[in-house]
């Protein structure tokens, strides 16, 4: 599951009482909100399982989502490699496309905000970056960086996202599916490779003045 999905908001719907995500591999409750049954992990984790098993058995595609109807009206969808139960207060109909379609809103979101951080990180190592080549040669920085790009293309996805154009890194901001972590991850790494490259340059003591006068800058952009 990716972790900044906000599945809490779920709860702002009157319809919801409450929701559970609950692992497709060991039935384990991933998180939780609103009131739920006890056995929410177990209704949950065998009935998507059971449905999905189904579906292929019969040979007739993939399940988007799960309703059963008695003391609980429970609807189950399959969601990021695992299932998310919702708690209904009543049966409605079409609820599961109204479902979905809160969700995918929620993806949306993240997907917005991760690609804003992806640029935003991007933009920080360029302001080093324009530091470092003032004193060094832009030839150089350039080979350099684009070796670290590559190297690092070898950690995931987010390195096929990436591209040095000139001596600016530049991102593709609307790339689907990036979580959080993965691009702290990914531009702290490029950031570590970048700035082992300045010690050998030009020391420590020089690199470090640089280093705090692009956080000052960065820390006055975002005022």
């Amino acid at each position: 599951m990716n972790p900044d999905i906000p599945l809490d908001k779920l709860m702002e719907d009157p319809d919801i009482k409450g929701f559970a995500l609950v692992s497709s591999e060991d039935g384990s409750i991933l998180k939780s909100g609103g009131i739920t049954p006890g056995n929410i992990d177990d209704l949950v984790a065998f009935t998507g399982s059971a449905a999905e098993i189904m579906a292929e058995a019969c040979q007739i595609g993939t399940i988007d989502t799960v309703k059963g109807v008695g003391r609980e009206t429970l609807v189950i969808v399959p969601f990021d490699k695992s299932y998310l139960g919702l708690v209904l207060e009543k049966n409605t109909e079409n609820v599961e496309e109204k479902i979905k379609e809160s969700l995918g809103g929620l993806k949306k979101e993240v997907d917005s905000d991760v690609s804003k951080i992806f640029k935003d990180r991007a933009d920080q190592l360029n302001m080093l970056l324009h530091e470092f080549v003032k004193d060094s040669d832009p030839e150089m920085w350039k080979g350099y960086v684009l070796s670290g790009l590559s190297a690092l293309s070898k950690e995931g996805r987010v390195g096929t996202l990436i591209k040095l154009e000139g001596l600016e890194l530049s991102v593709n901001a609307n790339a689907e599916n990036l979580d959080r972590d993965e691009v702290n991850k990914f531009m702290k790494l490029l950031l570590d490779f970048i700035v082992k490259k300045a010690l050998s340059e030009f020391g420590k003591q020089q690199t470090k003045m640089i280093v705090q006068k692009v956080i000052r800058e960065i820390s006055e952009k975002n005022k």
